[in-house]
């Protein structure tokens, strides 16, 4: 559930480190004058505090994501495509075609042990660093990772994936345990996933939980099954802050018949579902609340035995 590194931005992908450069200057130039004290005040009393209020408005807001919910049925300015557009416009995208398939990374050891056993081929340009092409499936499956952890990083990595031409994921990462009987070093194939994180709201309506694609679930299942793999099925509480986990959220969701906490799912599986391409998702159990109280394992032997288990039965379901 906790990333075993932050992300890598190196100069293996000159593309995306420039424009996340430049992204953070200009949102500096925007945000510089809120993080200023003014009068003596603290920087953040000065930004959130709006000055005398009504009654009515000292009452305690009711807020929901997004904040203007008509953005379902409205365009966005700009699309994914249109960015990877710009980028092969200006020579930097690479020129090998995206692979098929996808196995999505959030672990450095799973990704150096891709990278170290078997024969890769690393991308150029823009996903140079990050997309390592596995050459016995001829290419058409290929491993990323080192683009950050979490809803956000993990959905704009899938957004601009899908708008490059790949057509099927799997997401493969650490999750911590709900449940006893769920101890570190289980795997679980994730059917469905609680919505407390931001971004897929953004993308779809509040309401059920977010579900992955059923045929490919089902394939990658068999696999691990035909590896005899015991794992089982079951739902995922994907949030977006996991320092912030609580034992009233974990009695909750576990009433509910959720089995795990991580922070990706909900909103990879929203916008595979928006972009109508297939994922599915499955965990190595890294550490456990069912006692609510944390228990670590992260660095075990079970734990990255895992996640390798996992990561070699997506490859042999997405190849196939």
């Amino acid at each position: 559930m906790i990333p075993e590194s932050v992300p890598s931005y190196n100069s293996a992908s000159p593309g995306r480190d420039s424009r996340l450069l430049r992204k953070a200057d200009s949102m500096r130039s925007i945000y510089c004058p809120l993080a200023l004290p003014r009068q003596g005040l603290p920087a953040l009393e000065f930004a959130l505090s709006p000055g005398p209020q009504s009654p009515a408005a000292r009452r305690k807001p009711s807020v929901s994501l997004p904040l203007d919910p008509s953005k379902h049925s409205s365009e966005a300015f700009f699309a994914p495509s249109d960015f990877i557009g710009y980028i092969k416009g200006k020579g930097i995208l690479g020129s090998r075609p995206a692979p098929e398939a996808v196995i999505l990374s959030y672990q450095r050891s799973l990704l150096e042990y891709a990278e170290t056993s078997r024969k890769v081929t690393r991308a150029e340009g823009y996903f140079g660093g990050q997309v390592s092409y596995l050459e016995e499936t001829g290419g058409k499956v290929a491993i990323v990772g080192r683009f950050g952890v979490g809803s956000p990083a993990a959905a704009v990595m899938l957004e601009e994936l899908v708008a490059w031409g790949v057509r099927r994921f799997v997401s493969v990462g650490t999750a911590g345990s709900l449940v006893l009987d769920l101890p570190p070093g289980s795997l679980l194939l994730c059917t469905g996933a609680l919505r407390d994180e931001g971004t897929s709201y953004h993308y779809a309506p509040a309401g059920a939980e977010a579900l992955p694609s059923a045929g490919l679930t089902d394939r990658l299942g068999r696999e691990l099954t035909a590896r005899g793999l015991g794992h089982r099925r079951g739902t995922t509480w994907t949030t977006d802050a996991i320092y912030r986990e609580t034992a009233g959220e974990v009695r909750k969701f576990r009433d509910q018949g959720v089995l795990v906490a991580e922070m990706e799912a909900a909103a990879l599986f929203t916008v595979a579902a928006y972009r109508k391409v297939e994922i599915a998702a499955c965990f190595s159990v890294s550490d456990t609340l069912a006692e609510l109280a944390w228990r670590p394992e992260f660095h075990a032997e079970t734990t990255q035995e895992g996640l390798v288990a996992i990561f070699e039965s997506a490859v042999a379901s997405l190849a196939g």
